[in-house]
């Protein structure tokens, strides 16, 4: 992987020195000329009165309990729906800590996203993002993009603090990390090769990264218990490259090694936006892994028919 990242240390280092050109004290005031040259944000005092883009109709729709796990304990879930037709998309994901690690965290993550796809790559793009670690300890973020726009609606509740410039042509093409993990895990290649092999352009509102996924073979999963996937299933590398908006000292999102397992959808159930689905994902940092094994991993049709993935 380090030949890989070493093939976008030039786009990297081209971001950080963008962001060394302001220092945190010089920061111009949002919605200033200076402002909208430095940033490709453009921060709102209120979140959109609705969401700016419809449901998919007659939509393809993957659901799935992903059951955490580290050193043998259960540690918690993520409750992910995804939902596609052929132009747009939705989806649902909730976070919730359990066992063991609530007795570091009590935080919890609920997210909900909408988009439209265009030519098999995502178009307009919705994010409304909640953190909750406590009463007093909350984050709200709302992002929107329409599609091919070179300036984002971004609305956080408290108001983020902004380190370093993301400006727009750094900015433009990348996706809320919903839209990536759709692009990551969901539609199809556009060439032929690995489904593996993709590099999807991130931003959070503050941070601007690539996610790379890269081919490490397949695996038999055969982990076993009551609903979880078993079957042979594409084994993603996937890595963070930092671009722009991070200070010298800050880290990534990915500490350590990262996979995902991603499978094929069933030939009758297969749509031009919905190709693979993620089934398990793995990291593992010094001695500990973690693991987030899919229980119950189910695709219905739009006419309401439903298979479960991994099940003889």
């Amino acid at each position: 992987m380090l030949t890989l990242k070493s093939r976008f240390a030039l786009l990297a280092a081209s971001g950080f020195l963008l962001g060394s050109a302001l220092a945190q004290e010089d920061l111009p005031e949002p919605g200033s000329p200076e402002w909208r040259q430095h940033f490709a944000v453009d921060v709102a005092a209120d979140r959109l009165a609705e969401v700016p883009v419809a449901l998919p109709g007659k939509a393809t729709t993957y659901s799935v309990t992903y059951k955490g796990e580290i050193a043998g304990f259960d540690v918690g879930r993520v409750f992910l729906t995804v939902a596609a037709s052929d132009t747009r998309y939705s989806i649902k994901y909730r976070m919730e800590q359990k066992g063991i690690a609530r007795w570091f965290s009590d935080a919890n993550a609920t997210t909900v996203a909408r988009g439209t796809i265009e030519n098999g790559d995502i178009g307009a793009h919705y994010y409304l993002n909640h953190d909750f670690e406590a009463e007093d300890d909350q984050q709200y973020v709302e992002m929107y993009r329409p599609a091919n726009a070179r300036r984002i609606h971004l609305w956080a509740d408290p108001v983020y603090t902004f380190h370093q410039p993301v400006p727009e042509d750094v900015a433009f093409g990348a996706v809320d990390p919903m839209a990536a993990l759709m692009s990551l895990g969901f539609l199809p290649r556009q060439t032929a090769g690995s489904p593996c092999d993709r590099v999807v352009k991130t931003f959070d509102g503050r941070r601007r990264f690539d996610l790379v996924m890269t081919d490490d073979g397949t695996e038999d999963i055969r982990k076993g218990g009551k609903g979880r996937f078993e079957g042979t299933a594409h084994r993603c590398r996937l890595d963070q490259v930092k671009v722009a908006g991070y200070r010298a000292k800050d880290s990534g999102d990915i500490d350590g090694d990262l996979w995902v397992y991603i499978v094929p959808v069933p030939e009758t159930f297969r749509t031009s936006t919905m190709a693979y689905v993620p089934v398990m994902i793995r990291a593992k940092q010094g001695v500990f892994t973690a693991r987030l094994e899919g229980k119950y991993p189910t695709i219905t049709g739009p006419n309401g028919k439903s298979v479960q993935l991994g099940r003889d």
